[in-house]
């Protein structure tokens, strides 16, 4: 009945319905405020009776702003960082082998069996969002991150160990655009999380020049999300109504990887492929967010999951140079990435004030499924079993996402 009611409304409102109808912004997200006006509470209440008849009618430009599919990507960046640790320990394993004498025993090795890592990272995104108003919006961000771990070297064929981590990222929206009326603010929300996390690593030498790798993580982070919109009703005749929302919620992050190849010696030269796959969850609890600007358009989301099953397949080469001072091991590597779990990504959301709970749900769309990954490195292996190292590695050929990374390491050997 409520739905009637508002189809019933537009049409009755004719020429002072601007923006509504078929020539709405976002026609899914009105119908489902019509629906919201049945049976609105407190400032909602207020809100709707803003509208023409009191039935919910939105300007267009509203209906795209007051669309929540900000929600759609606050677990995309953790699944982003979950797939970084997992080429995290491939790039580990190859610094293991660098430098290794051609009976496979490692030279780099003789102070000790344990070596400890020391490691600051920063990386940088930017993610565009899908043209139609109801996919991820556009975001550009960054996270640091200081990991410590430990490795072992159990034998001449098998490496094993752990690494503990702690990451802040940070992101912000892409601003709306401006319209009649219509000033939207200077960007359309954004969002930090902190992250822990713990990830175990195994290396197993297979032959004589093979090796197999599995990694696995566990991850929890601690997010802050913030909405910024603009609730306009369609006459815009009245002044708008900025809305600022803001909630808390956590992220419980889960990763294993595994990561096979071999490596061809031609003296100084060393190259060879890898393949390998990589299974990623991450979980977002459900929120209710917190009214800033007591517009009553505060929101509740359900929890959501976005999984992801990247394979990759790439080649990496390297070049040991012997100095009076140490040994010097740059490396070129460049892999291809394919995306099997492409599946668009669901959340399920309600105005807190709405007595009835009527429920929307955000979809998003599909992206892309291939893309590559370039790096190169210079390690440096000193007298006493010290070893400093710089990575630098860059995500290109995607629609949407570009990212880099830079990683600052010592290993020390006792």
């Amino acid at each position: 009945m409520r739905r009637l009611r508002g189809i019933y409304c537009a049409a009755a409102a004719g020429s002072l319905l601007a923006s509504a109808g078929a020539m709405a912004a976002n026609a899914e997200f009105q119908d489902f405020f019509f629906d919201v006006c049945g049976a609105p509470s407190g400032a909602l209440a207020t809100r709707c009776a803003e509208t023409t008849a009191g039935l919910g009618n939105l300007s267009g430009d509203s209906e795209s702003s007051l669309n929540p599919s900000q929600n759609l990507s606050h677990n995309q960046s953790l699944v982003g960082s979950a797939v970084a640790r997992s080429k995290e320990a491939r790039e580990r394993g190859e610094k293991l082998r660098e430098g290794e004498d051609g009976d496979g025993s490692a030279a780099q090795v003789a102070a000790g069996p344990w070596s400890l890592l020391l490691n600051v990272r920063g990386s940088w995104f930017e993610s565009d969002g899908n043209s139609a108003t109801d996919r991820e919006r556009d975001l550009e961000g960054d996270s640091h991150a200081a990991e410590i771990g430990v490795d072992y070297r159990a034998s001449e064929r098998v490496v094993l160990g752990a690494l503990l981590g702690l990451e802040r990222t940070d992101y912000e929206y892409a601003a709306e655009n401006p319209g009649v009326n219509f000033t939207p603010a200077s960007i359309a929300g954004d969002a930090e999380s902190e992250d822990v996390y713990l990830t175990l690593f195994g290396s197993w030498a297979v032959g004589g020049r093979g090796f197999v790798e599995l990694a696995g993580g566990y991850e929890q982070a601690e997010g802050t999300f913030r909405r910024n919109s603009v609730f306009q009703e369609s006459t815009r005749t009245l002044g708008q109504v900025d809305v600022r929302t803001s909630g808390d919620s956590d992220t419980t992050v889960t990763w294993l990887g595994i990561n096979a190849g071999f490596d061809v010696d031609r003296g100084a030269l060393s190259f060879g492929p890898y393949v390998g796959l990589t299974s990623t969850s991450a979980k977002l609890d459900a929120y209710t967010e917190r009214d800033l600007s007591n517009s009553g358009l505060n929101m509740h989301f359900g929890s959501t999951t976005r999984d992801s099953l990247l394979a990759h397949a790439g080649v990496r080469t390297s070049y040991v140079f012997s100095t009076g001072v140490g040994v010097f091991v740059p490396q070129v590597r460049v892999e291809y990435q394919y995306e099997f779990e492409d599946d668009p990504q669901t959340v399920d959301a309600r105005f807190e004030l709405d007595t009835a709970g009527t429920e929307y749900r955000l979809t998003g769309g599909s992206g892309d499924n291939d893309a590559f990954n370039a790096g190169l490195s210079l390690s440096t292996v000193l007298p006493n079993g010290w070893m400093p190292f710089v990575d630098f590695s860059m995500l290109f050929g995607h629609d949407t996402l570009e990212r880099q990374r830079a990683t600052l390491g010592l290993r020390v050997e006792f």
